[in-house]
């Protein structure tokens, strides 16, 4: 562990910020040290999860930089093991090539920005670090707004425009009471047009208004929001999507007054996470071409070859023959692997169709498993050309489909795939186990990630349960108007 730091307190809101750099590669972690020394911050090392811990026993960092796999821990399991610890720190992950998802999903745990090691690796850690820190200072600053609102709403509102964000206070039926400058700028809409008319209907689409509602209800049932995400439709034309945090605002007798929301525009970060997606699956379906088109041909050669050289022996060298045999089958073995490796890198065809031939070949793998009947339904056809949708809602299929055997313990599988007047709408439902309400509420990693696979194309997600036992999956993408 190395740490030079300056003497005095470290209390102040204008002191030099301390990093903390976690790395197992010694010669990188001398590198993102002289980097970030570079530019004049505090810098703390350390090669291992259990150094770390031991470092913070006695120490704090303001913002940690944690390498995704480290040798004695994954990064996942060690930041919740900070957490129990009592120590939370905000965190950039830093992660190898090819694991940009699991960055996002990161970052949906609650990182503030990700590194990836590629060649200009070290020039960007700089960069990427300074956006966190002031991305930290404007929630530093937010937490201080909505601290000052217990003593004045006036005065925080005054604060959070200045910040540069959404202020509104919504009635239980989403009336609209007060209209921040901020709002009228974004919304283009003066306070005098929609003050006492409903913020649901004027902003929102209908398919959106029922969890907005339901926000509403939770909030002045005393219950504050945290993230709530929804688009916000401005009178420019502008799609924009905020992030929301709301609490219930009472009078000095404790009488609700509204709910005082506080909006975010996340636009730009909504459109990098679907970057970065749709990057990573432009590779992967890539190298799932490659893999059939190049290496897979060569094995069919060498499969066809071997088979030859079997039929030439087999009159001449019997012990020989049966050798060539031998490695005839297992190139058909390899051949057959290597064309499904493909197929799970790349399951969703270029063609109008490659969602439906996705969707009969995931029902056909998982009915060949024994005591399981997978079936699949689209009449009539329905094709999509865009291939990204196209293999988000296959993923989203598979992630259900999968989570039906493993955690449903489910013998029967039905997925539904239809065009209607609402959209494409998929359906997978079985007869396994269903999920208890708390669950479905909470959600765990596959849960969310088909969440935020429907979130990036535009598609809204209801999981319930079954007609009769086990869990639906409903999935619909809006038709673009």
């Amino acid at each position: 562990m190395n740490l030079r730091l300056p003497p005095g307190t470290l209390s102040t809101p204008t002191r030099t910020p301390t990093l903390l750099v976690v790395d197992d590669d010694p010669g990188l972690l001398i590198l993102i040290e002289g980097a970030l020394r570079a530019e004049n911050w505090n810098v703390a090392t350390a090669t291992s999860g259990a150094e770390t811990l031991a470092w913070l026993q006695n120490h704090s960092a303001d913002l940690l930089l944690l390498d995704l796999k480290l040798h004695d821990i994954e990064g996942r399991e060690f930041i919740a093991r900070l957490g129990d610890r009592g120590h939370a720190i905000p965190f950039i992950i830093i992660t190898g090539q090819g694991d940009e998802r699991v960055a996002v999903e990161m970052m949906k745990c609650g990182a503030v920005d990700y590194l990836v090691k590629d060649v200009n690796f070290i020039d960007f850690v700089p960069t990427v670090v300074r956006r966190g820190l002031a991305q930290l200072e404007r929630e530093r600053r937010l937490v201080e707004a909505e601290k000052r609102l217990r003593e004045s709403a006036e005065r925080y509102r005054l604060l959070a425009e200045m910040a540069g964000t959404i202020v509104l206070l919504l009635g239980n039926d989403g009336t609209i009471l007060e209209w921040s400058g901020e709002a009228e700028r974004v919304y283009c809409h003066t306070a005098a047009e929609v003050i006492g008319k409903n913020y649901l209907e004027m902003f929102l689409a209908k398919a959106e208004r029922p969890g907005m509602a339901k926000e509403l209800e939770r909030i002045f049932a005393g219950t504050p929001t945290v993230g709530y995400e929804n688009p916000v439709a401005t009178r420019t034309g502008q799609n924009l999507t905020f992030l929301w945090n709301a609490t219930l605002l009472r009078d000095p007798d404790g009488q609700p007054l509204g709910a005082l929301s506080v909006g975010h525009d996340i636009t730009e970060r909504k459109k990098l996470e679907q970057e970065i997606l749709d990057i990573s699956e432009r590779e992967q379906r890539k190298f799932g071409h490659d893999l059939h088109d190049g290496l897979g041909q060569r094995l069919t050669g060498l499969e066809m070859l071997s088979h030859g050289l079997a039929e030439d022996l087999k009159d001449h060298a019997v012990s020989m023959a049966r050798q060539a045999r031998r490695l005839n089958q297992e190139l058909r073995e390899t051949v057959t692997q290597a064309r499904l490796i493909s197929h799970s890198l790349a399951p969703v065809s270029l063609e109008g169709d490659g969602l439906m031939r996705g969707l009969m070949g995931l029902a056909a793998s998982m009915s060949r498993i024994p005591g399981v009947d997978c079936r699949f339904t689209c009449d009539p056809p329905v094709c999509l050309q865009d291939v990204a949708v196209a293999t988000h809602l296959f993923r989203i299929a598979q992630e259900a489909a999968n989570n039906a055997l493993k955690h449903g313990q489910a013998k029967k599988i039905d997925i539904t795939l239809a065009e209607t007047a609402a959209g494409v709408e998929l359906v997978v439902e079985n007869n396994g186990r269903s999920i208890p309400e708390a669950s479905r509420a909470q959600g765990g990693m596959g849960l969310n990630v088909m969440r935020y696979r429907a979130e990036v194309i535009g598609a809204t997600l209801a999981i319930a349960s079954g007609k009769r036992k086990g869990v639906k999956v409903h999935c619909t993408l809006r038709k673009k108007i």
